[in-house]
């Protein structure tokens, strides 16, 4: 008998969806749709034409994944020192697209355009990940996310019963986000990770131990050990990392059997470039994506300003999606010293660790020689927790740096809502 309709229509949905396309198949799939981008960028869209022409690059000169490496790079900054008509293509009407802003961080907000049909597909990213580690239509979340990202109104699906999101502020006070545990009682927690992070300590200190999600998603935020083993002491549940963007919706997500993050390849493209260059499998780069599904508004080799690696591992679990090792944060917050050395953000958890009596603490390089700690107190903090900070900074960064700190009531967020633990000031090369 014949296969239904159904049946030849599902199994290669299911397959996409699940990312167990075979990699001869998801070669091809992204070799075909970076071909459509480029052509249609150059075609559509005069940021890149231009960009493309000055570079000697004709229409037809990108075919495979494998000649992306000719394109030039691009970053927050050129999208937005360009004029807004210029970035999106001449196919699409404005007012018809889906509207995303960037966090803003670094002080750069975003405003990105989405077809509609862009934007839904970019979407099962987020269900792929959720799914895969656990989560169903059915089951109830809550999530602690900036302002900019809480619905309105209620989605149809939503009113169906699947996939419902309850939604409060970051800049709401812990001790809500715990009220609204107790009043909804959903299957799931997901939010920004230095916010999750927060919430596990407030549980912790105030002895609240009836908040147990069967899952813990955390994004936006960089994860750090302290935070994985703060949620887990909290909630009894370990944090589930998922990497995502405005740009490009989800990009990675932590898979619990590759000990890795799958890469959602069939939509994005991964680089991991040091000074422009590649950057072998294991080594740490600067993350470029290229977002395959950005037709009103293409993104393409786009600096995230991220630190992250490429595993050498292939995947354990079955899917084909590769794998990248590690995330590390934001290149802008890689620290650098006067010898030329760069300090990644999670070089700072291993020298904090041991420090008894900190609250919450916060990392400012302020000038090429120096750095700020700021510092929340907390029980059994005394002058000797700041000496053991000053006598491992000597010993694990020789470099003569100057020292001084700041003690604080609590550490505000950034703007978006962000709590970074790691701040650079200075510029890219080094000085403020």
């Amino acid at each position: 008998m014949a296969p239904s309709l159904f049946a030849r229509l599902a199994l290669p949905a299911a397959m996409v969806v699940e990312g167990r396309l075979s990699a001869r198949r998801l070669e091809r799939l992204r070799d075909g749709k970076l071909a459509r981008l480029y052509r249609h960028a150059y075609a559509t869209v005069p940021f890149y034409r231009n960009l493309y022409s000055a570079a000697g690059l004709g229409p037809d000169d990108l075919r495979t994944v494998a000649d992306l490496t000719r394109l030039p790079t691009i970053s927050k900054r050129d999208l937005q020192n360009a004029a807004s008509d210029d970035l999106l293509s001449r196919d699409v009407r404005p007012e018809s697209c889906v509207k995303v802003s960037t966090s803003g961080s670094t002080g750069l907000p975003l405003r990105v355009y989405f077809t509609p049909r862009d934007f839904s597909r970019l979407n099962w990213n987020w269900v792929r990940a959720a799914f895969a580690r656990g989560a169903r239509p059915w089951h109830s979340r809550l999530e602690v996310t900036g302002p900019h990202n809480i619905a309105a109104t209620r989605r149809w699906y939503e009113r169906l019963g699947l996939w419902r999101v309850d939604s409060l502020s970051l800049f709401k006070e812990p001790r809500e986000w715990v009220e609204a545990w107790r009043s909804l009682r959903p299957d799931i927690l997901w939010g920004y990770s230095g916010s999750l992070k927060l919430l596990a300590r407030y549980a912790l200190e105030n002895g609240i131990d009836d908040i147990r999600p069967r899952r813990i998603f955390g994004v936006s935020d960089l994860v750090d050990a302290e935070c994985r083993e703060l949620v887990v002491a909290a909630f009894g549940q370990p944090l589930i990392d998922l990497y995502g963007a405005a740009e490009a919706g989800c990009i990675s997500w932590e898979c619990g059997r590759c000990g890795a993050y799958h890469v959602n390849a069939d939509t994005v493209i991964l680089e991991f470039l040091r000074d422009g260059r590649p950057v072998p499998p294991g080594e740490v780069g600067e993350v470029f994506v290229t977002n395959l599904h950005s037709a009103a508004m293409p993104i393409i080799r786009y600096g995230l300003g991220d630190l992250g690696a490429a595993s050498r591992d292939l995947p354990s679990c079955g899917r084909s999606l590769p794998l990248m090792s590690i995330i590390e944060g934001r290149a802008d917050d890689a620290l650098l010293m006067p010898s030329g050395k760069r300090l990644s953000p999670l070089f700072f958890f291993g020298l904090m660790k041991p420090v008894p009596g900190l609250a919450a603490w916060r990392v400012v390089q302020d000038k090429p020689a120096g750095l700020a700690y700021h510092i929340v107190p907390g029980p059994g903090f005394g002058p000797g927790s700041l000496d053991l900070i000053k006598t491992r900074t000597a010993e694990f960064i020789p470099e003569g740096l100057e020292v001084r700190f700041v003690v604080e009531a609590e550490l505000p967020p950034d703007p978006s809502g962000k709590v970074r633990s790691v701040i650079s000031l200075l510029g890219a090369g080094g000085r403020p």
